[in-house]
């Protein structure tokens, strides 16, 4: 008997030691997976290196309105290591317009020094790997061709615009020195509006120039009144440079990334790479869901899960006054308008609807200014 109790305890000691050997095992297995993952992701493939000399440069405005989704599309599209951004050059300089994003577009920063020491030191998120290596060396960036020359080896030049009315956008078309494809993103006004009125509420700290949105910014008429503009633009840009334009709808995007995101690299004839895949997961399956809720501009959330929540914060009431002011553009964006209380509290009425290309001919939707 004391044999056996040694011998079972000699076994159990055997166990042990292995089942410690097998818990090792796949520690270091996990921990092999991770470095290579991470090797995998920080190495960009051919595809996503400096683009080879004589390649055209993929130039891209992401046109749209603030609190429409832009901070997520640019950073999906944005994904690619070779990719050069610059947000929101217009917020101050209004009155420069297609002129500065036409030397933007071409990368002559010392053309417009003033702007370039604001693109370079100013909070607008633009290219972070220039920003970056310009504050931990400073002289690098007072000239700017350190700037120009990385943004002439990108592969693609990504232009974010929010604050100006898409017509702007037509001479740069109109430019046969330049490429630029315009992916026009647009959000339900109703949403829109929502998101703005929560910002108002100090979920939000602030904009660029320390304010708030300012009551025209949360005003219906107002609002609507962008998107004609826009609207009375897109439809002559689609109908003069159909392979140039692109429609974008939010809630598409937020409810199929996937699909989506390829459709955009496509358009842009970028490679959907796993760099990018990981992108769409890491900012739309809600992975890092902490984030949004202590921050609203997050871009890391459940999109599926968050692309209508406007309907659990804004009233009835208040979602009919927008309808009343918006009904052409809801028709033409393809978003369904609710005629009753019952009807908008019902989750399963949708206020997405198929987008088709017949909501785009001039006789189907009000053309009208105001």
């Amino acid at each position: 008997m004391p044999k056996l109790v040694r011998k079972i305890s000699f076994g159990g000691k055997l166990l042990e030691k292995q089942a410690w050997k097998v818990s090792v095992g796949r520690v270091v297995s996990a921990t092999l997976l991770l470095l290579l993952l991470t090797l995998l992701l920080s190495r960009p493939p051919p595809s996503e290196r400096l683009r080879v000399k004589g390649s055209p440069q993929r130039q891209v405005l992401i046109w749209t309105q603030q609190r429409a989704g832009s901070t997520l599309t640019s950073q999906l599209l944005t994904a690619l290591s070779c990719s050069f951004v610059t947000m929101e050059p217009l917020r101050r300089h209004a009155a420069e317009g297609s002129s500065l994003l036409s030397d933007i577009l071409r990368c002559r920063f010392s053309q417009r020094m003033n702007y370039f020491r604001e693109w370079v030191t100013g909070p607008q998120a633009n290219d972070l790997r220039v920003k970056a290596i310009c504050e931990v060396y400073p002289s690098l960036c007072e000239d700017p061709a350190y700037t120009e020359a990385v943004c002439r080896a990108a592969c693609a030049n990504v232009v974010k615009v929010a604050t100006a009315e898409l017509g702007v956008a037509t001479p740069l078309l109109q430019d046969p020195s330049l490429q630029v494809k315009v992916i026009h993103l647009v959000r339900d006004p109703r949403a829109l509006l929502a998101s703005r009125y929560e910002v108002e509420l100090g979920k939000i700290i602030s904009k660029v120039d320390g304010t708030f949105f300012t009551p025209e910014d949360k005003n219906a008429t107002t609002v609507c009144r962008r998107y004609r503009q826009d609207l009375a633009a897109a439809r002559s840009l689609r109908r003069q440079y159909p392979h140039r334009y692109m429609l974008v709808r939010y809630e598409d995007l937020a409810l199929d990334p996937l699909r989506q995101v390829r459709a955009l690299y496509a358009f842009v004839d970028l490679p959907y790479t796993v760099r990018v895949a990981h992108a769409v997961a890491k900012h739309t399956l809600g992975l890092f869901v902490y984030y949004y809720q202590v921050d609203p501009y997050s871009t890391f959330k459940n999109s599926t899960a968050t692309v209508f929540e406007w309907r659990t914060r804004l009233a009835f009431e208040e979602v009919e006054r927008v309808q009343e002011e918006c009904a052409d553009i809801l028709q033409a964006y393809g978003y369904h308008s609710y005629h009753s209380r019952l009807q908008y509290d019902d989750p399963r009425t949708s206020p997405l609807l198929s987008l088709t290309p017949e909501m785009w001919s001039p006789e189907t939707t009000s053309s009208s200014s105001d």
